[in-house]
């Protein structure tokens, strides 16, 4: 057998954390605009705590998007294998491993800033896609279910049988996929997104973004062609 390869979409849960790093942040403004340093500095302050809220109501709102996961198996193409399984520990460790970094707030004018960040994530397509990785999926769900899968093998499962590979299966990616983030045998994807924020009535408001650099997607297709 070729290998197993098993695509699966993380579950998010409302419990997160991430990093959010402002060394060497710089502040900067237009030519023609007249702020005070001062001036600046105090609104970055404001802005910085209005980018983190940005960033952590975005992330609730995807957790209240996604209920459950999807399984394909990329060797059948059957993509009819669908359980609800909670993944707290899985979303918890993941974000708990990104890091957004903000370089620079540039004053477009007293009521206009544009921020430029990044976003460090753990490259789990990578890991999820490697030869070995899969391997030993495919070596502990052949001693979970007491019989090696193949093409063929896989074809004739009843359901019963379908549902109870595909939890195993669920299972050992989550747990071995825990692990490596846990220590650290992972690496990074990056993006770069400059973000827009707009003064109203004295308050800061995310107004929209754009990416810069993404790398996120480049990686997942040179994974997933592999």
């Amino acid at each position: 057998m070729k290998k197993i390869l098993i695509l699966f979409l993380v579950v998010f849960s409302l419990n997160f954390s991430f990093e959010l790093k402002k060394e060497n942040l710089k502040i900067v403004k237009n030519k023609s605009l007249k702020i005070s340093e001062e001036e600046m500095k105090n609104q970055s302050e404001k802005i910085v705590e209005i980018f983190d809220k940005e960033i952590s109501d975005r992330i609730e709102s995807k957790n209240k998007g996604i209920g459950y996961s999807e399984n394909t198996n990329l060797e059948t193409g059957e993509k009819n294998f669908k359980v609800n399984v909670p993944n707290v520990l899985m979303n918890n460790k993941v974000y708990e491993k990104t890091i957004y970094k903000i370089e620079k707030i540039n004053f477009i004018s007293k009521n206009k800033v544009e921020i430029i960040y990044t976003e460090k994530l753990p490259n789990i397509f990578k890991i999820m896609f490697s030869e070995e990785f899969n391997k030993m999926l495919e070596d502990k769900v052949s001693k979970e279910l007491g019989y090696k899968l193949d093409k063929e093998k896989i074809q004739k499962l009843s359901d019963e049988e379908r549902l109870k590979a595909n939890v195993i299966i669920l299972s050992e990616s989550q747990n071995e996929m825990l692990k490596r983030l846990d220590n650290n045998q992972f690496e990074y994807m990056n993006e770069k997104t400059k973000m827009i924020l707009e003064r109203k009535k004295k308050e800061w408001e995310y107004k929209n973004e754009e990416t810069l650099e993404n790398d996120i997607f480049d990686s997942l297709f040179e994974n997933f062609g592999k």
